[in-house]
């Protein structure tokens, strides 16, 4: 998934102080996409280097390294913070910075030449992305925009690229990362190919539970993802329609498979749904 956000023009970039010296707020005027840079490099209050050390090691690329190592790669990261809905990278834009996911979750859409949106998925927590168009030094080749709101690390290209030649470990763990988003999407491939709508939702709500689901309090029954898709972004998830999404939810509302509540959605009876999802079949 060759996605990462850019780094704003400065032709299209406006200031605005806040009340902290060590950080700023910059609004890219044209693509509305606005980020607060919560520290720079040379200026981090000795808190906020521990709560950044902890969220390295939080990230999967990092995890087991040494604390001499991880403080080499606290020294090339600036966090950033984006609201709800802001657009953190636009595709077709030049690869120059590698990001991970401290807090939050985005979408990731590629636009194809007949100007159709595809929904290549959600990307939550510890995971990061812009490392194939970083590597290649090519274009991002997907939209990520920010469901709500994220706390993202960034580091640049050409630093990055010396800690890998520094680091073999991290570059190993980066080929494990390539080789699940490959895995991923070829997955997506084949169940778009061999599957109806109903298998190809369901299977999307097992995976959505199964990384952004937690357990009811007070019931060992039920699933509850946290996160909120609207029925069009459920859709485009699957390559479904709006309305085919919302006639089988319904269906299944009414079977008691899941249940909808202002936009959350549980499974309730994660069986049944992974019979539809022909989870059981392979």
């Amino acid at each position: 998934m060759q996605c990462g956000p850019y780094e704003l023009a400065h032709s299209q970039v406006a200031f605005f102080p806040v009340t902290d010296p060590s950080c700023r707020r910059w609004l890219d005027v044209s693509a509305c996409s606005r980020y607060e840079l919560i520290h720079t490099r040379s200026a981090m209050p000795v808190k906020m280097l521990e709560k950044q050390l902890s969220l390295l090691r939080s990230i999967p690329l990092f995890e087991g390294l040494s604390s001499e190592q991880l403080a080499k790669v606290a020294s090339l990261v600036a966090v950033r913070q984006y609201p709800a809905r802001a657009v953190v990278v636009s595709q077709g834009e030049p690869a120059n910075a590698l990001f991970g996911i401290m807090r939050g979750r985005l979408k990731v859409v590629s636009s194809g030449p007949d100007g159709r949106d595809t929904v290549l998925g959600i990307m939550g927590q510890g995971e990061v992305f812009g490392e194939v168009a970083l590597l290649d030094g090519g274009t991002r080749s997907a939209t990520c925009t920010a469901v709500e709101p994220c706390e993202l690390m960034a580091i640049d290209r050409e630093p990055f690229l010396e800690l890998l030649e520094q680091s073999p470990g991290i570059a190993v763990k980066l080929l494990h990362v390539l080789s699940g988003r490959l895995r991923r999407l070829s997955q997506r491939s084949e169940d778009a190919a061999f599957l109806d709508v109903p298998s190809r939702l369901a299977r999307s709500l097992l995976d959505l539970a199964t990384r952004f689901g937690e357990r009811p309090r007070g019931t060992t029954s039920g699933i509850v993802i946290t996160l909120k898709l609207s029925q069009q972004e459920l859709g485009d998830l699957v390559g479904a329609t709006r309305e085919s999404v919302n006639k089988h939810l319904k269906d299944w509302a009414r079977q008691g498979l899941v249940e909808i509540d202002g936009g959350r959605m549980t499974i309730s009876d994660i069986e049944g749904v992974r019979k539809i999802a022909r989870v059981l079949e392979e």
